[in-house]
């Protein structure tokens, strides 16, 4: 069993208390955990947005609290509708997971490296552009960081007394909740497989806690409104689906089997949620300013990789471990990362602006544009899905059509003789309808938007003109950042991007 048996209270400015389990509030001070507060939240947005200050830490704490609160009405909603199929067993199984599933939301943000997503695009830029030596080992995610770290948190927690629900250990339990399907071990059965990919929906589905506390979190501290939403309204009217067919008369799968869903009466909030996600990208996460400064960032630390100053495992200015020697336990590795956060970053970048450091030119002075607050003035910008789904994929995975190398190889090597030049590729988040399950409860069984022609055509009417729209909102932008003297080479590199584009709708026509 993995219940509760006592609650510790945390004040928090956003969800007035934090209730953590007694013995996951004992995990909390562990280093895995306080390492959190040296990260900020929304990286270089605090240069923008002064109060946007707050920490991963601040957001870990939240997300836990939703994650244990989502729990109880969920399953309490899935008892209630699916009294005839399976849900009061369903239910009791997802509460068993209270304590397990809280400390999953606890550390999903535990792999985070310093400026949290810019670093991230900082090494897909030194894989590519710069191909430095050992940044291959590098993950271009923080998840990857995220799971290696589970085994040494489980570690803790079961030295606090927190008990495997689904497999035979904390840490297989951990990796369940957030790896989903490629979680390992296995699940010991089908029901604990099912609740675990419920519970994994709702730390990384869409509806999930993750988002619902850092959109408001970072509206509160951004001191704006896109991104508040009555998140109490919308943990109220999700329920999960149980294995059995709805009619429970029947053996067999239900085809909706373990999913989380909205009740009909929440459609309205599950619009203020995703309409808040998109807003808080567009007008906030990605604003032009913003992004500036982390191209900024990425820009520089690609270049603090090429000029030695960051490496990986090699004894340099900042160290990068790699997942593996954090999964391994590695002491070196493990006091590394411990120390791998903001404050270290960021007295590194002073030590270059001030010229202590043996860097080059091109990074003092992106050095100097993040310490002295001087974003780059010159700003273009191309908006096509095409031609950013074209680009990112081979800034990660080098793969591209034959006709599209030259010309992206061209954007390249314009970025590696031009470092001031920087050509980044945003994405607001996806606000995506497509697999999003609503219950109806006149049926008495889920419908999917996509069904038209069925009697809950009415209840999901609205959701149904937002889905309209497009099978996802978003919008997907390529900038292209740099100073007035680079201005010449941002007009060349929007002239590339243009005719990438016009080739791409030459080929779909084709």
């Amino acid at each position: 069993m993995s219940v509760c048996t006592s609650i510790k209270s945390f004040k928090d400015p956003v969800h007035g208390y934090v209730d953590l389990c007694g013995r996951v509030a004992g995990v909390v001070d562990t280093w895995i955990v306080q390492r959190l507060r040296g990260i900020r939240q929304t990286a270089f947005a605090y240069l923008v947005y002064h109060g946007m200050e707050h920490s991963r830490f601040n957001h870990s704490l939240g997300s836990a609290h939703l994650a244990r609160e989502v729990l109880h009405f969920l399953a309490g909603n899935t008892r209630l509708y699916y009294r005839s199929a399976g849900g009061p067993e369903l239910a009791g199984y997802l509460l068993r997971a209270e304590e397990v599933f809280q400390l999953a939301a606890l550390v999903h943000d535990a792999g985070h490296l310093p400026y949290s997503h810019s670093s991230e695009a900082g090494i897909t830029e030194a894989r590519l552009i710069y191909r430095i030596k050992g940044f291959d080992r590098l993950p271009l995610r923080h998840e990857a960081y995220t799971y290696s770290l589970l085994p040494h948190v489980a570690r803790e927690a079961e030295e606090r007394g927190v008990e495997p629900v689904f497999t035979g250990s904390v840490a297989g339990d951990l990796g369940l909740i957030l790896r989903g399907s490629a979680g390992r071990p296995e699940a010991r059965d089908l029901l604990s497989e099912c609740t675990a990919s419920i519970l994994h929906q709702l730390i990384a589905g869409g509806l999930d806690v993750d988002r619902m506390d850092y959109l408001i979190r970072d509206s509160l501290y951004a001191g704006v409104r896109y991104g508040v939403f009555d998140v109490d309204r919308l943990i109220r009217v999700l329920l999960a689906t149980p294995l059995l067919r709805e009619d429970g008369d029947s053996p067999g799968l239900s085809r909706n089997a373990c999913r989380v869903m909205v009740l009909d009466k929440g459609v309205s909030i599950v619009e203020s949620f995703l309409l808040a996600r998109f807003y808080m990208f567009s007008e906030v996460y990605l604003h032009r300013v913003v992004e500036a400064y982390n191209s900024v960032y990425a820009r520089l630390f690609s270049l603090l990789a090429r000029d030695g100053l960051v490496c990986v495992e090699q004894g340099c200015e900042l160290d990068i471990p790699t997942p593996q020697s954090i999964a391994e336990g590695r002491k070196e590795a493990l006091e590394t990362w411990r120390m791998l956060d903001d404050t270290t970053m960021w007295m590194l970048i002073r030590r270059v602006y001030r010229g202590q450091a043996r860097a080059s030119k091109e990074a003092q002075t992106l050095a100097g544009m993040l310490v002295e607050r001087r974003h780059p003035k010159v700003y273009r910008v191309l908006e096509s899905r095409s031609t950013w789904g074209l680009y990112t994929r081979y800034l990660e995975e080098a793969v591209a059509p034959d006709w599209a190398r030259p010309l992206l190889d061209e954007l390249l090597e314009m970025q590696r003789e031009n470092p001031l030049v920087m050509i980044r590729p945003l994405r607001v988040d996806l606000v995506s309808l497509e697999q999003l399950g609503v219950y109806s409860r006149q049926r008495g069984a889920p419908v999917e938007l996509h069904e038209a022609g069925t009697e809950a055509r009415q209840e999901l009417g609205r959701l149904r003109r937002f889905a309209d729209l497009g099978p996802e909102l978003g919008l997907y932008r390529i900038a292209v950042f740099t100073t007035p003297e680079y201005e010449e080479q941002a007009e060349k590199a929007m002239k590339i991007l243009l005719g990438l584009q016009k080739e791409q709708e030459k080929t779909a026509r084709a």
